[in-house]
């Protein structure tokens, strides 16, 4: 109480954080999720080009027209970020897809599904300690910054046929989730510890269109030519809603505001104040467009590659979005591989298996990092990385098991050495929809 009066001031001048428990995590809305799938993740694409069966791709609806079935496919995912420099590991799993595809006659095809937007887990302490000397005092003082949560995306699709070698696909995402960052003060005072704590929460809210077009009208010499592209917008302006709650002492140490602390709640039950709502239109304004091709190369093995560059075009700068005060400005993409398909109809056991391989690179630009000494710093992350991967078709309605993985170095400017695992388990059942049954006599 006494010592919240006394040292108040002191909180003002904490404002540098270190790397922890994923520093990646904190900016702007955290992690984007680039593969959704496991088809996707053995490849180390962004979902454009065709990798769960021949001309398929389960992210990218103007390729659903060949699919001869409905399918139902869920995939659980998780990533595990180990730091090499100072040995910790961030790991976080869950549903990465669920996905419902239904094609319509050869002509059009519709798909209804749900998949993480971008998530976000982190832990990061104070890289200095300070010491301060106050009327006789000596007071240790540091802080950290935990958070977590994420956006999710509820997807509507539709695909459609132009000609009998073009397609175009349409994709409307309404993004929704929420994420809560916990700042905590902690201050030392000879054999007394304190926490000075102030929580915050974020709730997101907006909607992204995906427009696709794909062919197969070109050839190379006497090889198959798949070629596709998109282009992602801004339908609704992504807008936030944040939540600042009162700061508080922690004077009994559980990390949470109730009659034990100070100031202490009043009112009818000890509620504590309500948090002051402010309403952010606009913040985040993504933009993408993406390129792949598809080259034949014998009647079951192909090589792929795409290239995607992304921006958030919103020039407006807020300090209310991210643990860091800073956002991701642009990333770009660029992954090549090899697959080899099942055969349509096998003959032996391993012609009912899908291989895949590829190189991932990734390239992303943040703000520059602006200290209290009025210097900027540019600060850029470069992942590059394996994926390998494989499916597994069975049953008369091609039923699909399919498993991928990422291997991933990142390193940034600030020479930072991560491990980066992504893994991918999907499962893909078939059905028919929509055919007449005889009727018994």
């Amino acid at each position: 109480m006494s010592l919240l009066n006394k040292y108040i001031k002191i909180f003002i001048l904490i404002a540098s954080i270190s790397y922890g428990q994923d520093v990646y995590s904190a900016y702007g809305v955290g992690e984007l999720t680039f593969a959704a799938n496991a088809a996707v993740v053995g490849i180390g694409s962004s979902g454009l080009m065709p990798s769960f069966q021949e001309n398929i791709s389960l992210s990218n609806p103007s390729t659903w027209l060949g699919i001869p079935f409905a399918y139902l496919s869920v995939s659980y995912g998780g990533t595990q970020i180990k730091d090499r420099n100072y040995d910790y590991n961030n790991m976080l799993s869950g549903l990465n897809q669920f996905q419902f595809i239904l094609p319509i006659k050869g002509l059009f095809a519709v798909g209804i599904g749900f998949q993480p937007y971008s998530s976000q887990l982190y832990s990061l302490s104070g890289n200095n300690i300070y010491e301060k000397f106050i009327e006789g005092d000596t007071l240790t003082i540091n802080k950290a910054i935990n958070g977590s949560g994420g956006i999710s995306g509820l997807i509507f699709s539709l695909g459609a046929k132009i000609t009998e070698k073009e397609q175009l696909g349409l994709k409307i995402e309404y993004l929704f989730g929420s994420n809560r960052r916990q700042t905590v003060f902690s201050i030392k005072e000879d054999e007394h510890d304190l926490d000075y704590i102030y929580n915050q929460r974020n709730i997101y809210n907006g909607t992204l269109i995906d427009g696709y077009f794909s062919s197969n009208r070109f050839s190379f010499g006497s090889r198959k030519l798949f070629l596709s592209g998109k282009v992602k917008t801004v339908l609704h302006p992504l807008r936030i809603n944040h939540f600042s709650f009162q700061p508080f002492e922690d004077s009994n140490g559980n990390g949470y505001y109730d009659i034990a602390d100070y100031p202490r709640p009043t009112g009818v039950d000890s509620i504590p104040p309500a948090p002051i709502d402010t309403l952010l239109s606009n913040q985040i304004s993504p933009f993408e467009y993406a390129f792949g091709f598809d080259l034949e190369l014998t009647e079951m093995i192909h090589a792929q590659g795409e290239i995607s560059l992304w921006s958030d075009l919103n020039d407006r700068k807020t300090n209310l979005t991210s643990g860091l005060n800073q956002r991701i400005l642009a990333y770009q993409h660029f992954n090549i591989g090899i697959i080899r398909f099942a055969r349509a109809l096998p003959r032996i056991w391993h012609e009912s298996l899908h291989f895949r391989g590829g190189i991932i690179h990734r390239s992303y630009e943040l703000e520059n990092q602006l200290f209290a000494n009025g210097q900027s710093e540019n600060y850029n992350i470069n992942d590059i990385g394996l994926s390998i991967g494989f499916g597994i078709k069975f049953g008369v309605t091609k039923n699909q098991i399919d498993f991928g993985i990422n291997l991933i170095n990142r390193s940034d400017s600030h020479n930072s050495d991560k491990l980066i695992t992504n893994f991918n388990i999907g499962i893909s059942i078939g059905d028919l929809w929509f055919v007449k049954r005889r009727v018994k006599q």
